[in-house]
């Protein structure tokens, strides 16, 4: 029996059109086209083509939604342009005037957003001719997703990879823990947007953790990387996390304070 719902991640690039936030419209790639996946999947060129004409923005019954971190209680805003074309899945989407969307904009120009992701139901699929692959050749989109940290399961361990890769990965999730952090130190953000960020940064300071301990040899791993590891740096991790939560003076946000000035 095919899944009813499976998500894949790609990290594609994210842009308002035109250079102009103020309109809130964002662009960008839910999806790419000929590349392998750690599943084995590839996506096909034509893969999106029956769920664009059946439910796409142009449609008579458009139902693909843009959300966040495909959560459905989310929605970033409307979809008005999703297209095929040489790169992959293309879209425009025209951000709402809630909360969320003004802080998607936020987080677009800090550039916290870096992955897409989407949802979907595999419909149609063969082996690829040297039996290497599996070609995806007709998905029903469901939506498609901005993703604020990491793909659709983080969690997933990192055990098993050369020790470069295993370092690139690590380098990029460290990266991603002090942009979450910068952000939600200087942003005017709402709490209920900077509750999910931190919420997502405690998450990713774990994996870090876990990941520098899952590692055997320190001597594979660059300097930077090893800066990483240790009691104190862990114990710097979380520090950095419980800083930024609320103030037990009084229950607000520490970012949130009246007397901070944004420059």
């Amino acid at each position: 029996m095919k899944d009813l719902y499976t998500c894949k991640t790609f990290s594609l690039p994210i842009a308002f059109k035109d250079a102009d936030s103020q309109a809130g419209i964002v662009t960008g790639y839910f999806s790419a086209f000929g590349n392998k996946d750690s599943d084995g999947d590839i996506i096909q060129k034509g893969a999106f083509t029956r769920s664009i004409i059946e439910t796409g923005p142009d449609s008579s019954q458009p139902r693909i939604k843009h959300l966040l971190n495909h959560n459905t209680t989310q929605p970033l805003g409307k979809l008005m342009v999703l297209k095929e074309d040489s790169t992959g899945l293309y879209y425009e989407s025209k951000l709402g005037t809630h909360s969320l969307g003004k802080d998607f904009v936020l987080m677009v120009e800090s550039g916290l957003i870096t992955e897409h992701s989407i949802g979907f139901r595999t419909m149609r699929s063969a082996p690829a001719p040297d039996g290497k692959a599996n070609l995806l050749t007709d998905l029903q989109l469901f939506e498609g997703s901005s993703l604020t940290s990491w793909g659709a399961n983080p969690l997933t361990p990192l055990t098993g990879m050369k020790s470069t890769d295993y370092e690139g990965q690590l380098q990029l999730l460290i990266k991603q823990h002090k942009a979450i952090e910068t952000f939600c130190n200087k942003t005017t953000a709402t709490d209920e947007t900077i509750s999910m960020l931190l919420l997502s940064n405690s998450q990713l300071s774990q994996k870090i953790i876990d990941l520098t301990k899952e590692q055997a040899d320190p001597q594979e791993l660059s300097s930077a990387v090893q800066d990483t590891k240790g009691s104190d740096v862990i114990d710097s991790l979380k520090k950095s996390i419980q800083s930024l939560f609320k103030d037990p003076n009084n229950g607000s946000y520490r970012n949130k304070r009246p007397d901070y000035s944004r420059n």
